[in-house]
């Protein structure tokens, strides 16, 4: 069995983290090019609009998306190569996606209504808003279920470079924030474009609109993780959403480009991450056992690496970000600390949460100890905000995390010991 995990980790695995690798070193590359250029060009103010405008638009990603990503690629890999169930399945979420796509632009504009936004970040919501469009018709779940990452990671590329090229020819000052809106949300609709593409070539797969009973049943088998990934969102963006309440859009601005630096990381970790899925998944079908030594064997060395990665960035932490933002930003370099603090606290978190509780298919248990850390999270950001402006949203965003770790573990001994019961039986 040994030879024959060590064969199955020297190939598919390691092929997909490559892909991946490749992919998450650009999406790396590309923002420390661009970030420092579009914070200096659009100024503070403008991209603090900006991230203000995103951030909405990413709560309405997650809508559309509906959780559909982790149980579409679970079930892929489970199905392996029975066309008929993969065909139905991708023509069931897509079809869901649509229907969620129209029901969300419907938010959107009650959402500016509401809140009365600004012209300038209700045109913004609108631009960004055809990146959703690409989301509902993005098919990353199903290449990852097939655990070949080479097509989607060549599609992004494609689609992030072109969206780069047109952003440095076109953008050129603050008045340029619409330009650079459309640019942003092009990279979505390139891949998914061309994703289709690739999929009906070399799958053979056709849309086809799936009976409203079989949306109804995909939507259903969803909404744990669906309300997962809302609280997900919630973990890493509520705090832009109560800065853009209590501080200037500037001060909005500067969180957003600051916050960049231990989302580079969590880029890093994400290829990893949704590279072993699959292959954790496999496992845990086979057996539970299975599953729990795939992951521990799994977890100490990538935690290390990101550990070490962590440690450095922290001791550099004002070289990096007057190098990336300029010397105004030095000002509140100190929220990088508990920033990628709580990155670390990420990392436990997937490994017990997404690689354990949701490859073994205990969506439900996951769920449950998202809700009491998102409410605990929501309380530390409206308090600690209002108090401490940026300061406070960095630590509320380390209380959040370390709060999820807690319940996390907890929610796992429960279940492991409600399993050994059944077993005894």
């Amino acid at each position: 069995m040994k030879k024959n995990f060590l064969k199955y980790i020297n190939s598919k695995i390691v092929k997909n983290s490559f892909w991946l690798s490749i992919l998450q070193i650009v999406n790396t590359i590309i923002p420390m090019i661009t970030i420092p250029y579009i914070t200096r060009t659009l100024g503070a103010e403008q991209y603090g609009n900006f991230s203000i405008a995103l951030n909405w638009i990413v709560y309405i990603q997650v809508l559309v998306e509906f959780g559909f990503a982790l149980n579409g690629a679970r079930k892929v890999a489970v199905f392996e190569n029975v066309k008929e169930e993969i065909e139905k399945l991708f023509n069931n979420i897509i079809s869901s996606r649509i229907l969620l796509l129209v029901i969300s632009f419907i938010l959107l504009n009650i959402l500016t209504i509401v809140f009365n936004y600004s012209e300038v970040i209700y045109i913004c919501m609108l631009l960004l808003f055809t990146m959703i469009i690409g989301v509902a018709f993005q098919l990353t779940w199903l290449f990852q279920g097939k655990q070949d990452m080479r097509f989607i990671t060549i599609i992004n590329l494609i689609g992030r470079m072109i969206s780069v090229v047109l952003t440095f020819v076109f953008v050129k000052s603050s008045k340029d924030i619409y330009l650079y809106c459309f640019f942003y949300a092009l990279t979505t609709i390139i891949s998914s474009i061309i994703s289709l593409i690739v999929v009906y070539k070399k799958y053979n797969l056709k849309f086809k609109f799936s009976k409203f009973e079989d949306i109804k049943n995909e939507i259903s088998e969803g909404k744990y993780l669906f309300i997962s990934a809302a609280m997900m969102k919630i973990f890493s963006g509520f705090g832009i959403t109560v800065l853009g309440f209590v501080e200037s859009s500037a001060k909005v601005g500067i969180y957003s480009a600051i916050y960049k630096i231990p989302y580079i990381l969590t880029l890093f970790f994400s290829a990893i991450s949704q590279s072993i899925y699959p292959y954790v998944s496999v496992e845990f079908n086979k057996s539970y056992n299975n599953g729990i030594k795939t992951v521990k064997k799994l977890f100490f060395p990538i935690f290390f690496m990101f550990f070490i990665m962590s440690i450095i960035i922290i001791f550099l932490k004002d070289f990096i970000i007057d190098i990336l933002f300029g010397r105004e930003y030095l000002l509140y370099s100190d929220i990088v600390v508990p920033l990628i603090i709580q990155f670390l606290f990420a990392i436990v978190n997937n490994f017990v949460g997404v690689q354990i509780l949701l490859a073994s298919n205990k969506q439900k248990i996951y769920t449950k100890s998202f809700t009491i850390s998102c409410i605990c999270i929501v309380i530390c950001n409206v308090i600690l905000g209002k108090m401490f402006g940026l300061f406070g949203i960095a630590y509320a965003a380390l209380i959040g995390e370390m709060i999820l770790c807690i319940t996390l573990l907890i929610a796992m001994k429960f279940f492991i010991k409600r399993k050994d019961v059944k077993e005894n039986d």
